[in-house]
């Protein structure tokens, strides 16, 4: 291997390093907040809370990162729901 090429992968394999040890696979990040007026019902900012953090799926993201799943059950739950979805598209081009 040339000199050149060595360094051109070592510095490659440092920058995709770092997103490896951090274990970033997109750059989209949820920050969820909500501002608190004067007045506000804080039951009510509580529940602009939940439905900030359902649409952004945080719980989801979480669960799903809990534990490790195989990349071989991911891509069977996968297929079951895209055969849902199809199933569904089919019933409702039916109607």
């Amino acid at each position: 291997m040339s000199y050149r090429r060595d360094r051109r992968n070592n510095r490659r394999n440092r920058r995709e390093g770092n997103l490896r040890k951090l274990n970033i696979k997109s750059k989209k990040t949820a920050h969820v907040s909500v501002y608190v007026h004067e007045g506000d019902n804080i039951d009510r900012v509580i529940r602009r809370f939940l439905k900030k953090c359902k649409k952004e799926k945080v719980i989801e993201i979480y669960k799903r990162k809990e534990y490790y799943e195989k990349p071989s059950v991911k891509r069977h739950r996968a297929k079951i729901r895209k055969k849902m979805l199809n199933k569904k598209e089919l019933e409702a081009n039916r109607k």
